[in-house]
């Protein structure tokens, strides 16, 4: 480091999600489409949200679109709930990116959401993915 060049603070730990969080957003989510609600794997579902948090303290990597995309691709890969996997990984990614101050700004276009989704068929890589986020995330506009 060159002297005289102050340390500087290190970031602040994001907000994480919890698992009780997740699996409320899929209580909601099933709901909302008639399908019940059973969580299948309580022990996936946990290292699937820890996946982000060992990103970010193992690797050290502060970007929030990587860290966003750890939650979308684990929480729908651990497959925890019986249905609605998917749809409650995405929701998750939005309210962790949410928590930490920014947001996913698609306006009326649903287009791009559909791009995210190939990430399943096997046509959208894991880079992907994070570069998906990182096109479409932007800081939460200021409450005033």
């Amino acid at each position: 480091m060159p002297p005289g060049k102050p340390l500087g603070k290190p970031p602040a730990e994001p907000n994480w999600l919890t698992v009780e969080t997740v699996v409320e957003f899929n209580r909601e989510i099933v709901a909302a489409g008639g399908e019940p609600h059973e969580l299948r794997d309580l022990a996936a579902l946990e290292a699937a949200i820890r996946h982000a948090w060992n990103v970010w303290v193992y690797f050290m990597d502060r970007d929030f679109a990587v860290l966003a995309a750890r939650h979308f691709t684990s929480i729908a890969a651990a497959r925890a709930f019986t249905d609605g996997n998917k749809r409650t990984a995405y929701r998750a990614a939005l309210a962790f990116l949410d928590a930490n101050g920014l947001v996913i700004a698609l306006g009326d276009n649903r287009r791009p959401v559909d791009q995210l989704l190939e990430f399943f068929s096997g046509r959208l890589s894991n880079r992907g993915v994070v570069e998906w986020f990182r096109l479409w995330m932007e800081p939460k506009p200021a409450q005033g």
